[in-house]
């Protein structure tokens, strides 16, 4: 089963470009993923403008065949249906503004949304480096979607979720 998720990125315009990601959507993988990996404004920008993906790893890496999973660049790079599957249809969305982001990037049975904004942040380097927020998705007991009503930090959450992940993965390891 998949976690999916939408990644974008506000441009200095207000708008937000973004594209769909198949796997490990929730905080604890996507999300620690963009902490940990993706703080690069361009490189955001060039990863979502190539589309739909299957899964985002921690570069952007070059065509490969989408189905051979023995090929080591499947554990490190981003995967697209476009680039790499060749199905059409798959590029970046483009939304207005974050309320429309909100209301519209759910569209294809999402949990979670991200956005990365260009607060001022520097890196250790001088450069611009982005800051994560996300939304989320959940039904109520009686089945009804409630959907956040403005982005949150994802830093903490994603952090903390991760830290969960791996306990239970010692835990499992250990008994």
């Amino acid at each position: 089963m998949a976690t999916r998720a939408r990644i974008g990125i506000k441009q200095k315009s207000g708008r937000i470009i973004a594209s769909y990601q198949h796997w490990d959507g929730y905080p604890g993988g996507l999300g620690y993923n963009l902490i940990e990996n993706w703080e690069d404004p361009k490189k955001v920008t060039e990863a979502i403008k190539l589309g739909d993906s299957s899964k985002w790893h921690y570069i952007i890496g070059d065509k490969i065949d989408f189905d051979d999973r023995k090929n080591p660049m499947h554990d490190v790079q981003n995967v697209y249906y476009g680039r790499d599957r060749g199905e059409k249809d798959t590029g970046f969305k483009i939304y207005k503004d974050e309320a429309e982001y909100i209301k519209e990037g759910f569209n294809s049975g999402e949990q979670y949304v991200y956005l990365m904004k260009l607060d001022g942040a520097k890196d250790y380097m001088d450069r611009p480096k982005g800051t994560w927020y996300f939304v989320e998705s959940k039904y109520t007991e009686e089945g009804k979607e409630v959907i956040d009503n403005a982005f949150k930090p994802l830093l903490t959450v994603a952090i903390k979720e991760h830290i969960e992940i791996l306990q239970r993965y010692m835990e499992r390891e250990v008994a």
